[in-house]
């Protein structure tokens, strides 16, 4: 018998290596895997620890800073205390200060020859063997900077004694001309008298710091506390063009560098900071090291069981080969001599032959079915015809709590199924178990499907299964093989990324997605139906007030109850939507005709009119509330979304707390109002904004007492924009306080030219806004105005709406405070309006009132309004303030005034509103008038 064919050498390496490499690939995929995240972990982890120690080092070297700020402050408070101080009191005052910071080189008392600095007293380890200054100069002349940085040290000086704020200068070299680098600053605090602090400030206390001493001091404890947080940092001056002030020997900036500001004086530092040596390594931890080795180790192992396996499987069948072929010569040779015997050792032959390799693969399938069970990540299932479960693979036993030897030969899938399936299947008379899921799909294929299963527990659980029928090869049916995977993480996640992509996340209500989403469906259902659709959009009045005053926190609790609120006023099948910061969007679909959106609305003002219990207090809000409905007013979404916002903004207009509907002449409206507002953008650019002057006058001699300054806006072609109509809009979209700040500038800078030419020596009011007044920075706009036309504060008034200064007393008191402090004078305007009482008004530093025209306008004619100004004259002289009327127009109503004793009028009767050019050429006559009136006759 010829010998069996050899196989290709390829054909033989793959089946004998290929599922062991296979398998060896999978987990060593799996492990790189693993290996790979984890070692992304630590990567983060190092970083975010470098970056906090980092944080913690930079707020060390502020908090230094500041401290030797605080500490160089006190001392110029005491030496103002002692106006001719001596060297060795400066120098007793000055030890504390020296001791509790080392890092100072120098510390010392100047003052101002002209623009020159003269050192009087100069103390520190500066001073000592003979290396400090000589008498006079700021600097020894070994460390004398160059021209350029002595030029700008004398500037900061200046800059300290002219403002009163303290200064620090550039960084320069302590040794000029040597190899040493070390740079310091200098320190330059103005000496305040308390009985002067108007004043020119002549004396300054001023500190040398050398910049590597400071660091080493503010740094150096840490450090030395915990060797792994060394660090390398850079030091750069950033506050006009970036200059080294320290940089470590072996400072490298890499991916681990981090960099945050450090404020000294009035200069801006930029500290840098990398991590030294292997201080904060990025290589691997042993962690990730042991993970990926014993994957590696895992597949292997596996790799090696499979591949003896498969060695073994070979050497049987080899053998029987080996024993097949020799049985078959015997049965040759037996064959010559009888034949008969010949044929029947040829049938044993094969049966033997058949047996042998039917043995042999039943073991190889075995070990194979076996070892892939056992591996399998999802739960296999398989049961024969009659549905009794005959294999369970351990990831099974995992899933649903049961042990194999349990179910095997005992139990049927029903016993993983729940009541209702099994119900279903009953009612319906169909087989059951994975016999009913095979039936369902109507393939043998594998068709994926979710289905719910439950546990040994009773718990229940969302999974994947497919089944898969096994017939022989009959076609007949053998059983059933079904592949099982819990699905509970997945399908959370997608609910998770569902809600994130159509819902807000901080009300839970739909956002803007899911609102165009529902719109579209209402409004075509509405069509087939020939029903109707309403959009309320609905925004809260003032709510950046809310988080101005209370915190955002505090805002976002309020926006959470509104949002419940609006939910409880519209049906369940309503929609509630946030479109963004205080916008929320209210979709009423399916209104039959008749129906009366308005309802809704009215539920919605008076269930947000209920105060919000935020931070232990009571906040009111109210809302503003645009309706538009479909078909009428837009025929898709964004068209009724549109409109119902403009529709909004019409009741923001007619005073907020209602609603209005949308009709479409508000599209022009809303059109004109956003071209007004981009050219109002452009105005102060393009310098169309002026003041006009109104003048103030005394009711009984008639001399000129004051003037209020007042906007206006001049168009290109030469036309006036009213006031009434763009200071509102200024307000809502926020250019009120630049548009403000320019109006301070310009009044400031108009009194001064008065001032210089001698014609004008009255203050001159200045309108504040709500927003300006809530503006953090509103005393250094003051400040500033005041500076740069070198005004002197009196001149200026500024003046404050009755209920301005009534909506937060404690914060209103500080900053009128702070404005007395500067000198200026202050004014409540449009007093009556606000419904407070004078007695109230008492507790703030005013000067005077000015009485709202709607008082004066009738006093003539109304007994009410007559009596209401005079007392409000009476009540302010009894409080020692002035009162000016406001509208006054004719001489009846200035005769009442002169009766009553008021101090002041300004109106038409007096004068209009005119231009600056116009006031100066009235000053110029009123000057005039007195010279000629005094001139000798």
């Amino acid at each position: 018998m010829p010998p069996s064919p050899t196989p290709h050498p390829v054909v033989d390496f793959f089946r004998r290596f290929g599922l062991a490499l296979m398998v060896f690939a999978v987990a060593a995929a799996l492990t790189l895997e693993n290996y790979h995240s984890t070692v992304e972990e630590q990567l983060a982890a190092t970083r975010t620890q470098f970056q906090l120690t980092a944080q913690q080092q930079i707020a060390r070297l502020q908090e230094r800073v500041i401290h030797l700020l605080g500490h160089g402050d006190a001392l110029q408070r005491q030496i103002a205390l002692q106006p001719g101080i001596s060297a060795p009191a400066f120098t007793h005052l000055a030890a504390p200060v020296l001791h509790l910071h080392p890092e100072v080189l120098r510390a010392g008392l100047m003052r101002l020859d002209g623009n020159t600095p003269v050192v009087d007293i100069s103390t520190g380890p500066g001073n000592e063997g003979g290396s400090g200054p000589t008498p006079g100069s700021l600097f020894p002349a070994t460390r004398m900077p160059d021209a350029g940085q002595l030029a700008h040290i004398h500037d900061g000086i200046a800059r300290a004694a002219r403002t009163g704020q303290p200064t620090a200068s550039q960084p320069y070299l302590l040794s000029p001309g040597t190899s040493d680098k070390a740079q310091a600053v200098l320190v330059t605090l103005p000496v305040v008298p308390p009985e002067r602090p108007e004043e020119p400030h002549r004396k300054l206390v001023f500190i040398e710091i050398p910049v590597d001493l400071l660091i080493e001091q503010s740094l150096q404890p840490a450090i030395s506390r915990d060797a792994k947080l060394h660090f390398e940092l850079e030091l750069v001056d950033g506050t006009d063009e970036p200059r080294f002030l320290y940089t470590s020997p072996d400072f490298r900036i890499g991916e681990m560098s981090y960099a945050d500001a450090i404020k000294v004086a009035d200069r801006r530092w930029l500290m840098i900071t990398a991590p030294s040596g292997l201080s904060y390594s990025l290589l691997p931890g042993q962690d990730a090291g042991g993970r990926l080795f014993a994957g590696l180790s895992m597949g292997i192992l596996a790799a090696v069981v499979l591949y003896v396996l498969q060695t073994r499987a070979d050497a049987i069948r080899h053998q029987v080969r080996e024993k097949t072929l020799a049985l078959a010569d015997a049965n040759d040779a037996l064959g010559q001599y009888v034949k008969a015997l010949g044929e029947t050792n040829r049938l044993l032959e094969t049966e033997v032959d058949k047996h042998a390799k039917a043995e042999t693969l039943l073991r190889e399938t075995t070990s194979l079915q076996r070892a892939i069970l056992d591996c399998a990540e999802y739960a296999i299932v398989y049961t024969d015809s009659a549905g009794i479960i005959r294999v369970l693979n351990p990831a099974a036993e995992r899933l649903f709590g049961h042990q194999a030897g349990e179910l095997i030969g005992n139990e049927t899938p029903l016993v993983f199924h729940t009541a209702e399936d099994i119900a279903r299947w009953t009612l319906a008379h169909k087989a059951n178990g994975f016999a009913a899921l095979a039936d369902e799909t109507g393939s043998g294929h594998l068709e994926p499907r979710e289905i719910t299963l439950r546990r040994r527990d009773g718990s229940t659980f969302p999974a994947n299964i497919a089944i898969s029928v096994v017939r022989d090869s009959q076609r007949q049916i053998r059983g059933y093989l079904g592949i099982i995977a819990d699905i509970t993480q997945r399908q959370a996640a997608e609910s998770r990324i569902r809600h994130l992509a159509h819902y807000d996340n901080l009300t839970s209500l739909p956002n803007r997605t899911l609102l165009n989403q529902h719109l579209a469906e209402a409004m075509n259902a509405a069509r087939e139906r020939h029903r109707g659709v309403a959009v309320l959009f609905t925004d809260l009045d003032r709510f950046k007030y809310v988080n101005d005053t209370l915190g955002h926190q505090a805002g976002d609790q309020l926006l959470l109850s509104v949002a419940q609120r609006l939910r409880a006023c519209v049906r369940d099948g309503d929609m509630v939507a946030r479109t963004g910061g205080d916008e929320f969007v209210v979709v009423l679909d399916d209104l039959q005709e008749g129906s009366m959106p308005e309802d809704v609305a009215e539920r919605i003002l008076a269930s947000l009119a209920r105060p919000f219990e935020l931070c232990s207090q009571q906040v009111t809000v109210t809302p503003s509330i645009g309706i538009a409905l479909y078909p009428n007013d837009g025929n898709d979404g964004e068209a009724l979304i549109k409109n119902a916002d403009a529709a909004m903004y019409l009741a923001k207009e007619r005073g907020r707390n209602n609603f209005q509907f949308f009709d479409h002449g508000l599209s022009a409206r809303y059109s004109e109002r956003l071209d007004l507002e981009n050219r109002l953008r452009h105005a102060l650019d393009e310098n169309q904004l002026e003041l006009f002057y109104q003048p103030q006058v005394d009711t009984l001699s008639g001399e000129l007492i004051g003037m209020e300054a007042l906007i206006r806006w001049r168009q290109p072609d030469g036309s006036m924009i009213p006031p009434d109509k763009f200071i509102p809009i200024a307000e809502e979209c926020g250019l009120i306080v630049p548009i403000g700040a320019w109006v301070l500038q310009e009044a400031c800078r108009q009194i001064q030219v008065w001032l210089r030419e001698g014609i004008c020596r009255v203050p001159v009011g200045v309108n504040l806004s709500a927003r300006q007044f809530d503006d953090a920075e509103l005393l250094d706009t003051i400040k500033s105005a005041l500076t740069n036309a070198s005004l002197p504060p009196a001149y200026l008034d500024l003046e404050l709406t009755e209920s301005l200064v009534m909506r937060n007393p404690e914060h209103t008191r500080s900053i009128l405070a702070e404005c007395k402090k500067l000198g200026l004078q202050l004014s409540v305007d449009d007093f009556g309006t606000g419904y407070s009482s004078l007695a109230n008004l008492k507790r703030f530093p005013i000067d005077r009132l000015k009485i709202d025209r709607s008082f004066i306008k009738d006093i003539v004619t109304e007994p009410d309004d007559a009596a209401i100004a005079q007392t409000i004259v009476a009540m302010a002289h009894t409080l020692r303030l002035e009162v000016i009327a406001e509208g006054v127009e004719t001489e009846a109503q200035l005769a009442l005034l002169r009766r009553w004793r008021c101090d002041a009028y300004q109106g038409y009767l007096c004068s209009r509103p005119i231009s600056a050019t116009d006031m100066t050429q009235l000053l110029r006559g009123l000057r005039a008038s007195r010279m000629v009136s005094l001139a000798p006759m």
